[in-house]
Order: structure tokens, then sequence, then C-alpha cells
């Protein structure tokens, strides 16, 4: 403070100037910068629920194909046609990698019941070349319909469950991009009312460093000439404003010696 006080008027208003300046800057940087680290995240958990959705929709779409391939077998001859569909490798192969495509926890967990259902449901699927040698209709039916439809019911289940907890999570995150938006206003609201009050400060400074030892030289010197009152005006600070005080006393002390020679 003692440093302060003996600033040039300059130095002081640069002084103010700067911090005033590095305070808004600062704040300014934060809130741009959790705007952006925000903003980043979950626009990457968004994209990785879209991607889930596209996936489960394609498995499910795949599945029932798939399924409706085997069903029209069901009721007609079978001979390579049949076997094609029982080993459809693109149709395996879609399925087994379908885990590395999902990223979060809940996705991972919620494929990992569609490989299992899926692996049950092609563990039954294998038996349609055995259950193709009987020519009796009402036996393929009855091995469809018992056997092999409950297990793809779940599976389409699970590809449905991961479907609808994939939407459900871009909801939500949908919802946090936008909680975040307004979360990441905060810092700028801060930085605003930090900008508000350092500007009421710099305000007070300046009136009372600067303006305020001006105007009482100024009705000191108003008060001498006007009235014939003594000069007594104070400056607390001891800068340029001060000096200027002490040549304006010396001035009208000198004025005052000059009167009584005179008269």
């Amino acid at each position: 403070m003692a440093d302060f006080l003996y600033m040039g008027i300059k130095r002081k208003v640069f002084l103010g100037c700067i911090v005033l300046a590095l305070i808004l800057l600062i704040s300014s940087s934060i809130s741009m910068f959790e705007f952006r680290r925000m903003n980043n995240h979950v626009n990457e958990l968004i994209s990785d629920n879209t991607r889930s959705i596209e996936v489960s929709r394609e498995l499910l779409a795949q599945a029932e194909e798939y399924n409706l391939r085997l069903m029209y077998l069901v009721v007609g001859e079978v001979g390579e046609e049949g076997i094609e569909v029982i080993n459809d490798e693109e149709f395996v192969s879609y399925f087994s990698g379908v885990r590395e495509t999902f990223v979060t926890k809940q996705d991972k967990t919620n494929a990992d019941s569609v490989m299992y259902a899926f692996t049950a449901y092609m563990h039954v699927v294998r038996e349609a070349s055995d259950i193709w040698l009987i020519s009796r209709d009402d036996i393929r039916k009855e091995w469809y319909f018992n056997r092999l439809h409950p297990v793809y019911i779940k599976l389409k289940a699970y590809i449905e469950k991961l479907t609808n907890d994939s939407q459900d999570a871009l909801i939500s995150n949908s919802q946090a991009l936008q909680d975040n938006f307004y979360r990441s206003l905060m810092p700028g609201l801060i930085s605003a009312l930090l900008g508000f009050i350092m500007v009421l400060l710099f305000n007070y400074y300046l009136n009372h460093y600067l303006i305020n030892p001006v105007l009482k030289i100024s009705r000191g010197i108003k008060g001498y000439l006007s009235f014939n009152k003594s000069y007594d005006v104070k400056i607390e600070s001891q800068d340029e404003l001060a000096e200027l005080n002490e040549s304006v006393k010396d001035i009208i002390d000198i004025n005052k010696s000059t009167k009584k020679q005179s008269g």
C-alpha cells in the first residue's frame, strides 16, 4: 500500500487497467475452456449413443431377416438353400464382432447379453439340418415354434433392450448437453459480475486518488481567491498531485508575502 501511494498517477491508472483486463481475460478463458471441455465430452457420448442405436437396429434387422428365411424353409422344400441359410457366414460374423462397436459400459453389458442370446439361438439353428431331413411339416413347425422361436424372441428382446437403452442414453446426454450449455454460461456471468465489481472499485480508486484531490485543490484555490481563505488542502497520496498541492501552497505563500510587502 505504501508503494502504491508513492506511484505516479499514470502508473496508478495503468496498473488499474491492467488488473481489470487480466481479471476479465482469466474469467473469459475459464468460461471458454469449461464450455469446450464439457461440449466435447458430451458430443462424444452422443456420437457413441448414435452409433450404438444404428448398430443395434441393424442387428435387429439382420436377425429378423435371418429368422424369416428360416421360417419360410419350415414349410417349403429344403435343399441347398437351407444349408446356405444355416451357414450364413455374413450373418454370424456381423454378430461376432458386435461388442467391439460399443463404447459405454452399459452398452457393452447389453451387447454381452445379446451375444449370449445369439449363441443360444445359433445353437438351436444348427439343429435345423437334422430337422429338415424329416419330411413331415408338422415336426418342422413344432421345432420352429416350440424350439427355435422362443430363443429368437429372447434374442430380439435383448437387441431391443440394447436399442432402447442407447436411445435413453442419447436423450439423457442431449439434455446434459443443453444443461452444460447453461452451466458454461455461469463462468461468463461470474466474469461479468467481477468485471462490474472491478469497474466500481476502479471508479472508487480514480475518485479517491485523482478526482477528489483535484477538486480539493480547485476548491482551495477558489476559496483563497474569492474569500481570501487560507489554503490548507492536504493530499494523502505522495504523487504528482501532492507535488502540485505543495506548489500551489508555495505560490499562495509567495503571493501573500508580495501583498504584505506591497501594503
